[in-house]
């Protein structure tokens, strides 16, 4: 190898790692920038409070719901704690956000009460508050009254096989007994389907 080549690699590799060396500089700088003017925008809020003069000013609470749902790059509670605020008071003042979608049995937008906030689709379509707490009570129903039907099948004192009184039992559930030996059970009871002592219906 010449002595030219050898200079013109080794010339190569001290520009490439000049050229390195500021591009692994570029995201420090930028971070080191991030959080100068992140710094700043609290400083500009704690302004902002002491000119106003009350936390909950229209002003304020204008600036703070901005930076808190259009801005994730500036923390909720430092934002909260330069407002003078808990970040519990700060979410109640600024109120929730919209989230862009629709429950799917009302068609309701659905709020964004956080910045962690998920739409509730744990077991299902996403649904507003008020039809998820229905479905929830329709469940909850269904269930107690399997239950209690369960329940009162299995305390009954039946002396033949299961497949011998398994329809007589579901027939005498379906229709509400009429023998003297049988109560009807409370109210609920009753609008839910469940009747007590059946099995001494005749």
């Amino acid at each position: 190898m010449s002595k030219e080549s050898l200079h013109e690699i080794l010339g190569d590799i001290e520009r490439s790692v000049r050229d390195l060396t500021g591009a692994e500089a570029v995201p420090a700088e930028a971070e080191q920038r991030r959080d100068h003017t992140r710094q700043s925008v609290l400083e500009q809020v704690e302004r902002l409070r002491d000119e106003v003069d009350a936390v909950h000013a229209p002003e304020l609470i204008g600036v703070l719901r901005h930076l808190y749902w259009q801005q994730p790059g500036i923390h909720g509670r430092p934002l909260a704690e330069a407002a003078g605020l808990h970040l519990h008071e700060m979410l109640a003042a600024i109120g929730p956000a919209p989230s862009g979608i629709q429950c799917a049995d009302c068609g309701t937008e659905l709020l964004r009460t956080s910045r962690s906030w998920k739409p509730p689709a744990r077991y299902g379509p996403p649904l507003c508050p008020d039809c998820l707490s229905l479905e929830r009570d329709a469940r909850s129903r269904t269930w107690r009254v399997a239950s209690l039907r369960s329940r009162i099948v299995a305390e009954a004192q039946v002396q033949a096989r299961a497949m011998d009184w398994r329809a007589p039992a579901e027939l005498v559930l379906a229709f509400p007994p009429l023998s003297q030996g049988a109560s009807r059970g409370s109210t609920a009871d009753q609008q839910e389907g469940v009747w007590r002592g059946w099995e001494n219906a005749g």
